[in-house]
């Protein structure tokens, strides 16, 4: 099947690398030092109790070493620390920092203002029915 600037594919994957790449350069021009994908590891941490490394490759399905290395880059900017479990000392869990949760409420709202603009001229019941196809397409993907 040959993939066309209108077939689903070709118009899926772009519209993902539009809305990143948008984010990114919001991110950027209010001084926002980190990427989308680290904005989206700090959303997964805040939502869940214990995060551990592979945990959190599994949920954004990426390969550990991708992950560790958002990790280490939020670390090193404090907004994540690594604390040992208490029972096995070789599992270390992924903690959002107060200042992580600072850069995290910063980088909502600039998600959610995009997400407003985006949003225009998109009634409500489109906005369904997209999110059913996507979520059949997920089940689909999943067989």
């Amino acid at each position: 099947m040959e993939i066309t600037k209108t077939s689903f594919q070709f118009l899926f994957a772009n519209t993902i690398r539009a809305l990143f790449k948008q984010s990114a350069k919001e991110f950027e021009n209010q001084n926002v030092n980190i990427t989308p994908e680290q904005h989206y590891l700090l959303r997964i941490l805040t939502s869940q109790e214990e995060s551990i490394q592979s945990d959190l490759a599994e949920i954004m399905q990426k390969d550990k070493s991708a992950i560790m290395r958002h990790i280490d880059q939020l670390e090193k900017m404090g907004y994540v620390v690594r604390v040992n479990d208490a029972v096995d000392r070789r599992k270390k869990h992924i903690v959002i920092t107060e200042l992580g949760t600072e850069v995290l409420k910063k980088c909502e709202e600039i998600i959610n203002r995009l997400s407003e603009r985006n949003m225009q001229d998109i009634s409500e019941n489109e906005l369904e029915i997209f999110k059913k196809v996507l979520i059949k397409l997920k089940e689909n993907a999943g067989k």
